[in-house]
């Protein structure tokens, strides 16, 4: 068995995050989500990894995220 498959999963809150996709900024500096976070559409908890990638996976499945208008982020918000 490997090292990592022995490792327990982080354990805490996931988010799963539908946003807009918003256009790179005209002066060449990208997205800068700092000063200019897109615009959030929907958020969903999980309490682990696997179900986050599972809301995720389904999220991504949606008309949006295929047209190329929404993005779908899985992010951990700690213990």
């Amino acid at each position: 068995m490997f090292w990592w498959r022995r490792r327990k999963a982080a354990a805490g809150k996931w988010i799963v995050v539908v946003s807009s996709v918003r256009p790179l900024d005209p002066n060449g500096g990208g997205r800068d989500e700092l000063r200019w976070p897109e615009q959030r559409s929907a958020e969903h908890t999980a309490d682990s990894r696997d179900a986050a990638d599972d809301i995720a996976a389904r999220l991504v499945a949606g008309q949006g995220v295929q047209q190329g208008r929404d993005r779908v982020k899985v992010l951990f918000t700690g213990h």
